[in-house]
């Protein structure tokens, strides 16, 4: 069972986060944010990469190979932090667009964790 705090928009709208660790935002970063309707730091970092990389093919030589590895190994630090702030920059997020914490939910998944708040809110 994992923890999932539910947040409500005064709209109706439901929207679930998992306490921890989040294997999509590690996995995805950028476009995981952009989705999450994160836009300035999916762009802002989609934009950092290609700026790197335009760097690096217009140096050459052996300093572009480390250049490249220097992106590399930012990429690989850059996904891990994704993956331990992830959720909770998605909390952030979700509060400055106007949804409201409710509460804090063990459940196996985030659906489980809607319907057990669906349910224990209409009892």
């Amino acid at each position: 069972m994992k923890q999932y705090k539910i947040f409500e928009h005064p709209q109706g709208t439901t929207e679930v986060v998992k306490e921890g660790w989040s294997w999509p935002a590690f996995f995805f970063g950028a476009i995981w944010a952009l989705v999450k309707q994160m836009y300035g730091l999916g762009a802002g970092v989609l934009v950092a990469f290609f700026l790197a990389s335009v760097m690096s093919g217009a140096i050459g030589g052996e300093a572009e190979e480390a250049l490249d590895a220097l992106i590399g190994l930012a990429a690989m630090v850059l996904a891990v932090v994704f993956g331990i702030n992830g959720n909770e920059w998605r909390v952030q997020n979700l509060q400055a667009r106007g949804f409201a914490y409710k509460e804090t939910m063990q459940a196996a998944s985030a659906d489980g964790a809607v319907a057990l708040y669906v349910k224990q809110k209409a009892a």
